[in-house]
C-alpha cells in the first residue's frame, strides 16, 4: 500500500497537472471551437501526467486516445492511423534486431572490441563510444534498443571500476555511452522522430523526397559537428576524474571481450541478417519495394530454418508499450492536423520569420522552436503535429523547406530534463548519473549545437542546393 505521505505528494502533482491543463486551455480558449478547447485540455493533462510519472506511459497515452474518441474530438480512423504508418513497425523490427544482437552478444562484441583497442585515454574512450554508436545504430534502427545495450556495457564498466554512483567519472562514462548511441541513432533515417516528421510531410502532399542515403548525406556535416561538441564537453567535464581509471577500464573491456571467446556461428549469421535487412532499406531506389516492410520481412527470416536465430519466445521480449506510446504520440499530431492547429501555428510564426532575411538565422529560429516544443510535447508528437506547419512556413517565405524542417528536428533531439526525451530515462535508470550533471552538460550542448546548424547552412546545404 502507498504511504500517506506518498499519496499526498501524488495528489499535489495531480492537482498541479489539472491546474496547468486548465490554465493553458484558458489561454488558448476559442469559444467557436469546443473540440479545440477539449483537445488542449486533454493533451496538456496527459503530457503533464507523463512528465510527473503519475501513470504508466501506456495507460496515460491510451486514456488520451479514448478521451479524443469519447468527447468527439476525433474519429478512430484518425486516432489509430499511426498503426498504418511505417514508424511503429520499424521500431518493432528494430527491437527484434536488438533482441537478436543481445542474444548472440554481437552488439557487446562490437562495443567491447572498440573500447579495448581504442580507449587508451579518456578522450579515446569517449571517441570509442561514438564510433561504436555509429556502427551499432546503423544495424539496429531503434534508439531504445541501442541505448539499452550501451547502458548495459557502461554500467558494467562502472561496476568493475568500483565507481561511486554520484561521481564525475561514472557520470562521464554513462553520458559518453548515452550520447554516443543517441547522436549516432539520429544520423540514420530510421530514427523515430526524423522518419515521423518526413512521413507527415509526404502524407500532406508537400514536395519532399528522402531516402536512407540522402538523409545521411544531407545531415552528415551537422552530425559531425554535434559529435565534436559532445566529445569536447564530456572531455572538459570528466577528463581529470576519469584519467586514474582509464587503464583498468581498458583492461575490463579486454577481459569481457575475452570471455566472449571467438565469434560464434550465431553471431556471424546475425551480422549477415542485419546487413541484409539494412541493405534492403538502403537500396530502395534500386529495387522499388516498400523499404520499411522489406526490412521487417528480412528480420522475420531469423525465425525460419534459413537462419534459425530467433524463437517464438523471443517475440515476447519486445517492449510493446513503446509501440503504443509512439502510435499515441503520432495521434496527437494527426488530431492536431484535423483541428487546424498547424495552420494556426503557421499564422503565429510567419510574421516573426518574415523579418529574417538570412536562411541560417531562420534555421536557428526553427531549431529553438523544436527545443521549446519539446518542453510541451513528446518529440514524436511534436514531429507529427509541427513538421507540416514548419515546412509550410518555409514555403510561404520562399526559403528551404528541408533546412527548416531538419533544424526543427534537431531541436527536438535536445533535452534538459529527462521527461522531455524518453530514451534519457534509460540513462537515469542506471543510477550512476546525477540529474545536476546531466542538466549542466545538456544545457550547454543545447546552446552550442546551433554552431553545427550555421556551419551546415553555409556548406553542405548550400552545396547540395537544399
Amino acid at each position: 500500500m502507498l504511504s500517506e505521505e506518498c499519496t499526498v505528494k501524488n495528489g499535489k502533482y495531480w492537482l498541479f497537472c489539472f491546474a496547468l491543463a486548465g490554465l493553458i486551455t484558458y489561454l488558448m480558449y476559442d469559444p467557436s471551437n469546443m473540440k479545440l478547447n477539449l483537445y488542449w485540455f486533454g493533451t496538456i493533462l496527459a503530457l503533464s501526467v507523463l512528465a510527473f510519472e503519475l501513470l504508466s506511459m501506456v495507460v496515460a497515452i491510451l486514456m488520451l486516445l479514448m478521451f479524443y474518441l469519447t468527447t468527439g474530438i476525433s474519429t478512430p480512423d484518425v486516432v489509430f492511423a499511426g498503426w498504418q504508418a511505417p514508424v511503429p513497425w520499424m521500431c518493432f523490427n528494430g527491437m527484434l534486431i536488438g533482441i537478436l544482437m543481445d542474444k548472440t552478444k554481437l552488439a557487446n562484441r562490437i562495443a567491447l572490441l572498440l573500447l579495448s583497442k581504442i580507449a587508451k585515454t579518456p578522450l579515446k574512450l569517449l571517441i570509442s563510444f561514438f564510433i561504436a554508436g555509429i556502427i551499432i545504430s546503423s544495424l539496429i534502427p531503434d534508439i531504445i534498443t541501442t541505448l539499452i545495450i550501451f547502458m548495459t556495457i557502461a554500467t558494467s564498466i562502472c561496476k568493475s571500476l568500483n565507481l561511486q554512483e554520484d561521481s564525475k567519472e561514472a557520470a562521464t562514462i554513462i553520458m559518453g555511452a548515452f550520447l554516443g548511441g543517441a547522436i549516432a541513432c539520429a544520423m540514420y533515417l530510421p530514427n523515430n522522430t526524423g522518419l515521423t516528421g518526413l512521413l507527415m510531410l509526404q502524407k500532406s502532399g508537400l514536395p519532399i523526397e528522402f531516402s536512407w542515403v540522402r538523409f545521411f548525406v544531407e545531415n552528415a556535416t551537422y552530425n559531425l559537428v554535434h559529435i565534436i561538441i559532445a566529445i569536447t564537453l564530456l572531455y572538459i567535464f570528466g577528463n581529470k576524474a576519469l584519467k586514474p581509471h582509464i587503464d583498468k577500464c581498458v583492461a575490463e573491456a579486454s577481459n569481457q571481450l575475452a570471455e566472449l571467446g571467438k565469434m560464434s556461428l550465431a553471431e556471424k549469421k546475425t551480422l549477415i541478417l542485419t546487413v541484409l535487412a539494412l541493405l534492403g532499406y538502403i537500396l530502395e531506389p534500386l529495387h522499388g519495394l516498400p523499404p520499411y516492410f522489406l526490412f521487417g520481412f528480412i528480420v522475420f527470416l531469423g525465425f525460419t530454418p534459413i537462419f534459425g536465430l530467433l524463437e517464438c519466445d523471443d517475440i515476447s521480449r519486445v517492449n510493446y508499450s513503446i509501440l503504443f506510446f509512439i502510435v499515441g504520440c503520432m495521434a496527437i499530431g494527426f488530431v492536431a492536423g484535423t483541428l487546424g492547429i498547424p495552420a494556426w501555428l503557421s499564422g503565429k510564426i510567419v510574421p516573426v520569420l518574415s523579418h529574417i532575411e538570412i536562411p541560417a538565422i531562420a534555421n536557428i529560429f526553427a531549431y529553438f522552436t523544436g527545443v521549446v516544443a519539446n518542453f510541451l510535447l513528446t518529440p514524436i508528437a511534436a514531429a507529427s503535429s509541427l513538421s507540416v506547419p514548419m515546412a509550410q512556413i518555409a514555403i510561404d517565405l520562399g526559403i528551404s523547406m528541408k533546412q527548416i524542417v531538419y533544424s526543427f528536428l534537431y531541436g527536438l533531439d535536445q533535452f534538459i530534463l529527462p521527461y522531455e526525451l524518453a530514451p534519457a530515462l534509460i540513462m537515469f535508470s542506471t543510477g550512476y548519473v546525477r540529474l545536476k550533471y546531466v542538466m549542466i552538460i545538456m544545457t550547454i550542448r543545447l546552446f552550442l549545437v546551433p554552431i553545427g546548424i550555421i556551419i551546415t547552412s553555409f556548406t553542405t546545404w548550400q552545396f547540395l542546393g537544399l
